[in-house]
């Protein structure tokens, strides 16, 4: 009998002194709390953001990127050391710290690695990047 209880106590406090092992990463999904103390949330992104130069991603120079609703981004690029600029439309993602952009099998992934408003500090494999937000959605 106290061995019964024992074991049943046992278990208890086991389920009770357990975290959810995917909390850090649900949290990380809905923000991005940078060492600045800043909090960036995936809705903060909405609106134009303009790129700090060099911001040179493949050979290509980007200038702008406008985020929309719905997952579409207007990033207005130039070949490097060209002076044409154009504008595509990519689809883009938000999670956690990354933020993905991909066209027509073509995919940039850029990591966040923090926020000051209205700074957003990326980077990838072959350099570090600055956006400054501009102006929201909508405007």
């Amino acid at each position: 009998m106290k061995l019964t209880r024992l074991l049943i106590a046992l278990v208890a406090l086991i389920c009770v002194s357990c975290e959810c092992p995917y909390q850090d990463e649900l949290d990380c999904a809905q923000q991005r709390k940078s060492s600045t103390g800043d909090v960036f949330y995936a809705d903060v992104l909405l609106g134009t953001w303009q790129c700090y130069y060099p911001m040179i991603i493949s050979g290509v120079e980007f200038k702008q990127i406008k985020f929309m609703s719905g997952g579409k981004a207007d990033i207005t690029m130039a070949q490097q050391h060209d002076t044409e600029w154009y504008t595509e439309t990519y689809n883009y993602s938000y999670y956690g710290n990354t933020l993905r952009f991909s066209r027509s099998g073509s995919n940039i992934s850029l990591t966040i690695e923090g926020y000051l408003f209205p700074e957003l500090y990326l980077r990838d494999s072959f350099g570090h990047y600055t956006m400054a937000k501009r102006r929201a959605d909508g405007c």
